[in-house]
């Protein structure tokens, strides 16, 4: 668990590099006017670790350990992270076309390789710690990565005002690949126990079609599928808050880059509030309560269009995201594992997360809707579908804990 909470202070301070939010909408958008590119682009990471889950779930599903899995995509991770990031210092100005589509590559099967590795440290998770010390677990992970990102914004406006693009964004997503070894590194020392009923391996077709059959047999499994679609609703308008902010409410740039501060705090601010709410009460409570949080980012921009409201007053819709991405992170993951059983639970994981994969590029279909009607309707929609993600949320079941008062 200590190794588990510092290789996520790591990996929540890499993100602060590489922001879907403020970074990569304001690096893509170096290249390209396209609403469409920077949506999807914004989103690339998110997808690449949710998409092949339930296919490398398949294939660990009744290893009794699976810690080996992890380490062994380590080395893959870092290499084509490092590569997509050179690859910006050698092409640079010379031809802006490939170093889009080479980056794009590259950064997506790191991404891949994330969520293949993803999917044997949440078996891990759900193995070694019980349910009402899960919420402690990703909460400090959050809180404390978090509260090192906070100082990313400052790091973010520096150099970007200190070097010319694209080179000022080589050397932020060095940083977060620093950051991603350190994490990868300490959790290689995680000492994993096997399962205390060794279970007999099944071949990954088997193993698929199990998976398959839990979705089909589990009304409240497809349930948490329907929610989780509403509730990424939030990203067809995520990249283009920063965008707002530029191009509409006349902020610039560099101060614009600030709003990751805004996020991280956010982010950081409610963190303890969820984790207590998961080990104590309740991880749908924790959905209900930060989807509320997540509505409140769309309404604000809306108003904003009509009303300047203000540099920190526009904060606020970064400050709700974040608190909600943390919200959401934490409560639905625990609230999967809490449901899911020993046997079943790396499938029910990655076929959850297969299914939602395409709601990460809602992005870029914010991106279409963007430039087909207006930012209006962009989050006029995202509104109308957070709202909904609210009434299914409430459609969950509350699972029957054992020990609640642990």
């Amino acid at each position: 668990m200590t190794l588990g909470i510092f290789n996520g202070v790591f990996f929540n301070l890499a993100a602060a590099f590489l922001s879907g939010i403020t970074v990569i909408p304001l690096f893509i958008s170096g290249f390209t006017d396209s609403r469409i590119l920077i949506g999807a682009f914004s989103t690339l990471e998110s997808f690449g670790w949710y998409f092949p889950q339930l296919f490398m779930g398949a294939l660990i599903a009744g290893r009794p350990l699976v810690l080996t899995y992890y380490n062994k995509l380590s080395f893959s991770r870092v290499i084509f992270f490092a590569a997509a990031i050179s690859l910006i210092f050698l092409v640079k100005d010379s031809n802006h076309r490939l170093l889009l589509i080479g980056f794009g590559c590259l950064f997506g099967i790191y991404s891949i390789t994330s969520g293949m590795a993803g999917i044997a440290f949440m078996e891990i998770v759900g193995k070694m710690i019980p349910t009402n010390k899960r919420g402690t677990l990703f909460g400090l992970r959050m809180f404390f990565g978090g509260l090192l990102a906070v100082l990313a914004g400052p790091i973010v406006k520096y150099m970007l005002d200190r070097w010319q693009f694209p080179v000022n964004f080589g050397y932020l997503f060095f940083i977060a690949l620093i950051t991603v070894i350190m994490g990868l590194a300490i959790y290689a020392f995680t000492r994993e126990l096997p399962p205390p009923v060794m279970k007999t391996k099944p071949g990954f077709k088997d193993n698929l079609a199990k998976s398959l059959s839990v979705f089909k047999n589990d009304v409240n499994m497809r349930h948490l599928v329907f929610a989780m679609y509403s509730t990424n609703t939030a990203l067809l308008a995520m990249p283009f808050y920063i965008i707002l902010a530029t191009e509409q409410l006349g902020i610039p740039g560099p101060l614009a880059a600030t709003y990751l501060s805004f996020e991280r705090i956010g982010f950081l601010g409610l963190n303890l509030l969820w984790g207590w709410l998961s080990n104590r009460i309740s991880n749908k409570l924790v959905l209900k309560v930060s989807t509320i949080f997540a509505i409140m980012a769309p309404a604000l921009a809306l108003y904003s269009i009509y009303h300047y409201p203000g540099y920190f007053i526009f904060g606020l819709v970064f400050f709700f995201n974040g608190a909600a991405l943390s919200g959401t992170s934490l409560g639905y993951i625990n609230y999967l594992l809490e449901i899911s059983n020993d046997e079943n639970r790396v499938l029910s994981i990655g076929l959850v997360h297969t299914f939602i994969a395409p709601t990460i590029f809602f992005s870029a279909l914010g991106g279409l809707l963007f430039e087909l009607f207006s930012i209006k309707i962009l989050f006029l929609v995202t509104l109308i579908g957070l709202s909904l993600s609210y009434i299914y949320i409430n459609q969950l079941k509350e699972p029957v804990r054992v020990g609640r008062e642990n």
